[in-house]
C-alpha cells in the first residue's frame, strides 16, 4: 500500500532521527531501498518483447525462465535455467473442429503447479521465433501481470546453452485471476461494419482471399518478422499497422485460421503499446463454418469453353465413409484449401489442389487444357471418385463445378470435422 500524504511527513522525521542515531546501518538500508527501486522500475519499464540484455536483467532479478519449444528441441539445448512447458500442452489441438483452443482450467493448474510457478512470478518465455503467441496468451488469460517474450527467440542468444534440466519445486497452483481476452462469433459480428473497431487477419494472404470476415483487414502475422525471426523496426511495424487501419482510438479484434497467428498479432500489437485488442480465438475455423459467413472474395464471371458433361449428384459423406475412400486406390481425396491450411495438417492420403489456382491473374477460369494438367498433376482424374474437402461453401461450389464441368462423373463432399483422425487434428500427416 502506498503512503498517504499524511503519514509521509513523521515517516521523513523518524527516518531523519534514526540517522542522527546510525548513520551507517541506515545508509546500508538506503542503499537497498535505492536498488530494489531501481530494479522494481527497470522489470516495469521493459517492453514485452525484449532483447538479450533486457532478458538476462530479468533473469537476474528472480524472473521464471520458460522453454515454451517441445521436449526434443529443449533436450538438445536450453538457455541454461530454463524450464520446458511447451506452449501446445496449454493448448487442445482441436476441439469440436476448433483448433488451438486453450487447455481446460484443471489442465493449466496442473501444468503451472508443476512449473512451480505463481501469481508473484515474472515471466520471460522463448521460442524460435519473437512472436510465441499461443504461449503469450496463454500466460496473460491465465492472469500473469508480467510477462516478456525473448526478441528472435533461441536462435539469436548469443551463448553457451545447457542440456541441464533443473529441479523444481511444484506448486499448488490456483486459476483464480483469469483474464480471459476472448471474444466469440457474435461479438466479432457485432464488429463487422464498427467505424470504432477494426477486424485484422493474420493469415497469409493467399488464405486471406480465399476467404475472410467482411470487412477485414490483411495484416499477415509472418510479415512483422525479419529473416532472422527478430521482431521489424518500429517505424516499420507502424506503418504496417497504419496500412492495415490500426490506431490507438479503435477496438482491434485479431483472428486467423487457427489462432496461432491471431495471438502472434496480438503479442505484437500489445508490445507495440496498443491496450484495446482482443483475440477472436475460435477464428476462420469457426467463421467459415456459419451459413451465414461472409466469404468476400472477387470472382469473375464463371466463363468455360467446351460441352458440360453430367454428372452424379453429390453425397455428403461421414468420416467413417472418408477414411475407407482415402485408403481406396479408386478415389482420391481432395483437399482445395491454401497450401499453408493443407501443411499444416491434412487427411492422411489426401492430395492438395488450392481451388484458387483454377483462376487465371484476371480470376478468370484457365482453360480446359490447364485445369485438366493441374488436376491430373496432382492425381486427380476423371476415373476416379473424387472427395472434396475443405471449409468453407464456396470452395466446394467451386471446385464442384469445375471439376463437373471437367467430366468428372463422381464427386462427393467431406465438411466434417478432423478428430477422430488417427493422426492427430490438424497435424502434418505421415
Amino acid at each position: 500500500m502506498t503512503a498517504s500524504r499524511s503519514t509521509t511527513k513523521p515517516l521523513f522525521r523518524a527516518a531523519m532521527a534514526a540517522l542522527s542515531l546510525n548513520a551507517l546501518a541506515l545508509g546500508t538500508v538506503t542503499c537497498g531501498l535505492a536498488l530494489t527501486t531501481v530494479a522494481a522500475q527497470a522489470q516495469s519499464q521493459a517492453s514485452i518483447i525484449t532483447g538479450q540484455s533486457e532478458f538476462e536483467a530479468l533473469i537476474g532479478q528472480g524472473a521464471k525462465l520458460i522453454d515454451v519449444r517441445s521436449p526434443a528441441a529443449y533436450a538438445e539445448g536450453h538457455v541454461a535455467g530454463a524450464i520446458n512447458l511447451p506452449w501446445q500442452s496449454l493448448n487442445v489441438s482441436e476441439s469440436d473442429g476448433i483448433r488451438n483452443e486453450f487447455a481446460s482450467d484443471a489442465e493449466f493448474e496442473r501444468l503451472l503447479g508443476e512449473a512451480g510457478l505463481s501469481y508473484d512470478d515474472t515471466i520471460l518465455i522463448y521460442d524460435t521465433t519473437a512472436l510465441p503467441g499461443r504461449a503469450y496468451v496463454a500466460f496473460v488469460y491465465a492472469g500473469f501481470d508480467n510477462v516478456h517474450v525473448l526478441d528472435g527467440g533461441i536462435g539469436v542468444w548469443q551463448g553457451a546453452l545447457s542440456q541441464d534440466v533443473p529441479q523444481v519445486a511444484a506448486t499448488t497452483f490456483a486459476l483464480d485471476r483469469k483474464n480471459d481476452i476472448r471474444v466469440d462469433k457474435d461479438y466479432v459480428a457485432s464488429k463487422v461494419g464498427d467505424e470504432s473497431a477494426v477486424i485484422i487477419d493474420g493469415r497469409n494472404l493467399e488464405a486471406f482471399e480465399d476467404g475472410h470476415i467482411p470487412g477485414a483487414q490483411a495484416l499477415p502475422a509472418s510479415s512483422l518478422l525479419t529473416s532472422t525471426a527478430t521482431l521489424k523496426s518500429q517505424p516499420v511495424l507502424q506503418r504496417l499497422l497504419d496500412s492495415a487501419g490500426v490506431s490507438q482510438d479503435r477496438e482491434v479484434v485479431s483472428y486467423c485460421g487457427s489462432g496461432v497467428a491471431a495471438a502472434n498479432n496480438y503479442l505484437a500489437l500489445r508490445n507495440q503499446g496498443y491496450d484495446n485488442v482482443v483475440l477472436y480465438d475460435a477464428s476462420w475455423d469457426e467463421w467459415s463454418r456459419d451459413p451465414r459467413a461472409g466469404q468476400q472474395v472477387s470472382l469473375a464471371n464463371y466463363t468455360f469453353e467446351g460441352t458440360p458433361l453430367a454428372g452424379n449428384g453429390p453425397a455428403f459423406l461421414d468420416e467413417a465413409a472418408v477414411k475407407v475412400l482415402a485408403a481406396d486406390p479408386t478415389a482420391v481425396v481432395l483437399d482445395v484449401r491454401s497450401p499453408s491450411d493443407y501443411a499444416a495438417g491434412h487427411i492422411p492420403g489426401s492430395v492438395n489442389v488450392f481451388w484458387d489456382d483454377t483462376f487465371d491473374g484476371d480470376r478468370v477460369l484457365k482453360s480446359v487444357e490447364e485445369l485438366q494438367a493441374l488436376y491430373t498433376a496432382a492425381g486427380v482424374t476423371p476415373d476416379k471418385r473424387v472427395v472434396i474437402f475443405t471449409r468453407g461453401g464456396l470452395q466446394l461450389s467451386h471446385s464442384f463445378t469445375v471439376l463437373n464441368l471437367l467430366g468428372y462423373g463422381d464427386i462427393d463432399f467431406f465438411t466434417g470435422k478432423f478428430e477422430g483422425w488417427q493422426n492427430g487434428a490438424f497435424r502434418p500427416a505421415v
